[in-house]
């Protein structure tokens, strides 16, 4: 079931409703703000949007860059698993 819990987000009041729970929202809520303090600290970026939108892309880098990384990881394991399997045939 949905709950609703407030977060703060860039000094920015939102109530949202998730099934993951406070720990898990909270844990985002740190996340998004420690992000959009990274892109204070590195650009001349003023506007909120301008941060909220600099800061998405950052994370949707990291986003792609973890889930080619996982590819990678269940491609070997594949192999790995297949090499493993192949010389137990053959014992």
């Amino acid at each position: 079931m949905k709950k609703a819990i407030e977060i703060q987000i860039n000094g920015h009041r939102l109530v949202v409703k998730s099934a993951e729970g406070d720990e898990h929202l909270r844990n985002v809520e740190d996340y998004l703000n420690k992000k959009i303090e990274e892109v204070k600290e590195k650009t001349k970026a003023a506007s909120t949007l301008d941060l909220a939108l600099l800061a998405a892309l950052n994370i949707t880098g990291e986003v792609i860059k973890t889930k080619g990384a996982q590819t990678e990881i269940k491609k070997r394991s594949q192999q790995m698993s297949k090499e493993i399997n192949r010389r137990l045939e053959q014992a």
